[in-house]
């Protein structure tokens, strides 16, 4: 076994150190120009952000119909750094996919034996207490949103982590008080825990039921009974 010299470790810990403040830096930095433009264009109103835990974690979950701007809206959830899974397609992207890999995202899985989306989930989970953010696209039919949505609640579960379901949508709006347009708002909803006994095989009907039910909430979060 090669030992390596005390002064190396430090320097790496010390490279490492500034590649995390560089990523939370620039996570600052994309999140405060989103929040301008997302006010500016859309008036995007915010609806249930206390519900986001100020410590500890938990794992933010909505249908998206646009990931990308569904990420920066999240982002403005809370003051803490959100750490989105992404598809892999993203993350191969050769501008956005090392780009948003510096701001603290990762990919989501390939295959049944791909672990390192897994490992992610609970070291951001369990290490570091911090927030999750999964979106499974809306694009999809119904039965694999909830398919999706259930192995969210794996997650949940072996993480010890609650789900917040939430609902981004489209709205009526003036901007600036006097240009109608189409507007957006996000609105969180109830934090749900999820049982561990949902990670077994003979639960896995009471999982997906679970899953419908979570699918159903973003439904119901998503009609405004204002419009």
């Amino acid at each position: 076994m090669v030992e390596v010299p005390l002064a190396t470790e430090k320097e790496n810990e010390k490279k490492d150190d500034r590649m995390v403040l560089a990523g939370d830096l620039l996570y600052a930095g994309v999140k405060g120009i989103g929040g301008l433009a997302l006010k500016a264009l859309s008036n995007l109103e915010i609806e249930g952000k206390e519900k986001i835990p100020y410590i500890g974690k938990a794992i933010l979950v909505t249908i998206s119909k646009n990931s990308i701007r569904d990420m920066l809206i999240i982002s403005q959830l809370t003051g803490r750094k959100v750490h989105f899974m992404v598809d892999p397609k993203l993350m191969k992207h050769p501008v956005a996919g090392p780009l948003l890999k510096t701001i603290g995202m990762f990919r989501s899985t390939t295959s049944k034996d791909d672990t390192e989306p897994i490992d992610n989930v609970f070291k951001i989970l369990n290490e570091k207490g911090e927030l999750v953010a999964m979106t499974p696209e809306a694009k999809f039919d119904r039965d694999i949103q909830i398919k999706s949505i259930a192995s969210i609640i794996k997650f949940a579960a072996l993480g010890k982590a609650p789900i917040i379901p939430l609902a981004v949508y489209g709205i009526e709006t003036k901007l600036f008080g006097a240009i109608k347009a189409k507007g957006l708002k996000v609105k969180v909803g109830n934090p749900i825990n999820c049982d561990m006994k949902l990670t077994r095989d003979k639960n896995r009907d009471k999982r997906y039921e679970l899953a419908e039910d979570v699918v159903n909430i973003i439904d119901t979060l998503r009609t405004d009974p204002d419009f």
